[in-house]
């Protein structure tokens, strides 16, 4: 019996010391497995620059600036990075392997990514426009779009979101590793790469508003290069400079809009505007009314032919000079998405409405200031 005893004793000793060691082999192992995510993360927690560059690369960030440049880039301006993950923190929860491959569940504490990238994509577009309005115009480099996304994050305050990824690990060498692919980076940024590539992140509506706030914030300059209003009058370049900033300064004053509808089908958009400027139809009334007054006076006979046109150009500028009046339209301006996002069409009817009308009455002033 006692003999039995000590049979069952070391029996049920031999079961705990291969369960015990069992269980070390496995600890020892999942622990391995942590320790090589941890190496991995460790970098975004106490940023390093070069390190986080990988991540976070410009051609997936920035797949539409200028790429020509990218060699002789400032390595400083990577350093924004270390901005975009001050905040970074991490949690390994689940861990499974087997032989040669492994997995674990990673909660991630990070920016709200979503947020960082709409914001940037507005500025980006505001300074796309303003580009426009610029007197020697530049593409949108890439220094340009780092800089941008720079001051983005440090002019907002993003909350904390919290994201669940999944870390994809093989033993090589009997080693760990992690399966690095574009995903991986993706979900480490808190999907920023995604939102930044998103063709929708910016609606159509939201576009026409970007474009029209950025409009009435312009001075009388920018809107005279940006409308191109130099090219209304083929004249010489001090009278046509003369109205253009007239005309530029009439519209500064009076340009407002009102979004009234929207809708999309598949890649095309509709958004339908009531736009209020200067009143040019006014403007050529009281210029032709001075006018026509004017030349059946005794002074328009003395003036001669050369004498008449100067006059006629002093009341045109006048006439705008002094106009109040303002007129609206209704017009529906036409967007497509092009895969990177939703460009805005300046046709005619749309550039007739922020004009005023003026482009297609100032053809009838030009014979009588000619």
């Amino acid at each position: 019996m006692i003999q039995f005893q000590n049979k069952r004793l070391f029996f049920a000793a031999f079961l705990l010391f291969f369960s015990v060691l069992l269980t070390g082999c496995a600890s020892k192992e999942e622990k391995a497995i942590r320790q090589t995510i941890s190496s991995e993360l460790d970098h975004l927690v106490s940023p390093d620059a070069t390190q986080i560059n990988t991540y976070l690369s410009f051609q997936l960030l920035f797949p539409d600036a200028q790429q020509d440049d990218s060699s002789d880039l400032d390595p400083s301006i990577t350093e924004i990075f270390t901005e975009f993950y001050k905040n970074f923190s991490y949690k390994i929860s689940e861990v499974s392997y087997d032989d040669k491959s492994a997995s674990a569940d990673v909660i991630i504490h990070n920016l709200d990514t979503h947020a960082l990238a709409k914001d940037y994509a507005i500025a980006a577009l505001k300074k796309r426009i303003e580009g426009d309005a610029n007197p020697s115009q530049v593409d949108f480099s890439l220094s340009d779009s780092y800089l941008l996304l720079d001051k983005t994050l440090k002019n907002h305050d993003y909350k904390q979101v919290e994201s669940d990824i999944k870390v994809q690990l093989k033993k090589k060498n009997n080693v760990w590793e992690i399966v690095e692919d574009t995903d991986f980076d993706n979900e480490l940024s808190g999907n920023f790469l995604t939102y930044m590539s998103d063709s929708n992140l910016l609606s159509p509506k939201q576009v026409v508003k970007i474009h029209f706030d950025t409009i009435k914030k312009f001075d009388a300059e920018q809107l005279n290069r940006y409308l191109s209003l130099d090219s209304l009058l083929n004249t010489d370049n001090t009278y046509t400079s003369s109205i253009a900033h007239a005309l530029a300064e009439q519209i500064h004053k009076s340009f407002d809009y009102k979004i009234k509808s929207d809708s999309v089908e598949n890649n095309s958009a509709k958004v339908v505007v009531k736009i209020t400027s200067t009143d040019f139809t006014s403007i050529l009334e009281t210029y032709q009314k001075q006018i026509s007054e004017w030349v059946q006076s005794s002074d328009a006979l003395e003036a001669g032919l050369l004498g008449r046109h100067e006059k006629g150009r002093e009341f045109l500028l006048k006439a705008i000079q002094d106009n109040t009046a303002t007129t609206s339209e209704t017009v529906e301006i036409s967007l497509t998405n092009d895969g990177t996002s939703w460009k805005m069409q300046m046709d005619q009817n749309l550039a007739q409405a922020i004009l005023g009308g003026v482009s297609s009455t100032l053809a009838n002033v030009q014979e009588d200031v000619e």
